[in-house]
């Protein structure tokens, strides 16, 4: 751990991006010590001995699963916007080594993905930005997507509000993207105002590459990844569920998945820092109200999903940026990211 705090505080990475990954560690590690002492530390002492620590084997690995599916997504993202010479290894490790980066305040650590990737391949940032986007909206369309599976196999109608929400910001993205005559008109507007001309040919490049990544055919692909992966947490949340005495059962699993799901959609809305506080309350709330789970149960359960949704992350993630820092975290990613913020500041002087 020594090494991979050394490798933040000696990366190339600018002031804003260190304080944003930290500002994250230490909102889960007050989170991990708010869960602990709201469920009775002696209770949850009991359940750390007893539980069959096995089982978390296969939770991690399906984790790694959801890893897998989606750094798949995110090559095809890239080869959809043109960026097509990123090797496999530089594309990997890029992709792992962003885990470590999603606890910053709305993952906006993880945009560095996107200099890196200009670095290895001169792809420009403004064309690769849509791709962490899309991303986003992606993963969260198939999210809301389980959401609604969840509710209808639970009967649980008291959780519609947050559906109505995921499915409502979608669908108006989507209908502003899918409408090119008024995004050429909003950048024509844009055009018009001193202050904002200069910034129109990196705006215009956004658009472009977003409105290729959300065209149907694109989005549903991305979409059909993220529900495979997100299914995957929701197993794991089930063997943890189980590990723990509760039944086998399908309706385990989709209250396990409506747990995971709905902890997503809290936490990206809440804009904290890996979810953290907002994500462990639902998760915790969910088994309580839902399975009738003693508090400490709930949270002792709640601490593994959260390791195993946000921690193990950041760990692999971190040892990948120390292991192949020397690729990921030249000294030139610095100038490069020096040089792109002054392009965005005046673009006309670049």
């Amino acid at each position: 751990m020594r090494g991979c705090i050394h490798t933040i505080e000696e990366s190339p990475l600018p002031r804003r991006y260190k304080q944003a990954m930290w500002i994250g560690v230490f909102a889960g590690l007050l989170s991990f010590i708010a869960v602990t002492l709201l469920s009775d530390v002696s209770q949850l002492a009991k359940y750390v001995r007893s539980f069959p620590w096995v089982v978390m084997l296969p939770v991690l690995a399906l984790r790694v699963g959801n890893w897998a599916i989606r750094c798949a997504k995110w090559f095809f993202l890239l080869r959809l916007v043109g960026v097509r010479n990123l090797s496999v290894r530089d594309g990997v490790s890029t992709f792992i080594a962003g885990l470590a980066m999603a606890i910053s305040p709305g993952k906006l650590a993880e945009f560095i993905k996107c200099f890196i990737v200009k670095n290895l391949t001169g792809a420009p940032v403004p064309t690769t930005i849509p791709t962490i986007l899309a991303e986003r909206v992606t993963d969260g369309a198939a999210v809301v997507l389980l959401l609604v599976l969840s509710i209808a196999a639970t009967a649980k109608p008291e959780y519609l509000p947050g559906v109505a929400l995921g499915i409502a910001s979608n669908v108006a993205l989507l209908s502003v993207l899918a409408y090119r005559p008024l995004c050429l008109f909003i950048l024509r507007l844009v055009e018009r105002f001193p202050l904002l001309r200069r910034f129109v040919g990196a705006f215009r490049t956004l658009y472009e590459s977003s409105y290729i990544l959300f065209r149907p055919r694109n989005y549903l692909t991305a979409v059909s990844t993220g529900l495979a992966s997100s299914t995957l947490d929701g197993i794991g949340m089930w063997i943890i569920l189980v590990a723990l005495g509760q039944p086998p059962t399908m309706q385990t699993f989709f209250v396990g998945l409506l747990a995971i799901c709905l902890s997503v959609v809290t936490g990206s809305i809440s804009g904290m820092p890996g979810g953290a506080g907002v994500s462990d309350l639902t998760i915790a709330g969910v088994l309580i109200f839902q399975l009738g789970l003693a508090p400490s149960e709930a949270g002792f359960a709640t601490l593994l999903a959260r390791f195993t949704q946000s921690w193990w992350g950041v760990l692999v993630g971190l040892a990948v940026a120390v292991l192949d820092r020397k690729r990921l975290f030249p000294p030139a990613l610095a100038t490069l990211i020096e040089a792109e913020d002054r392009a965005l500041a005046n673009p006309a002087a670049v």
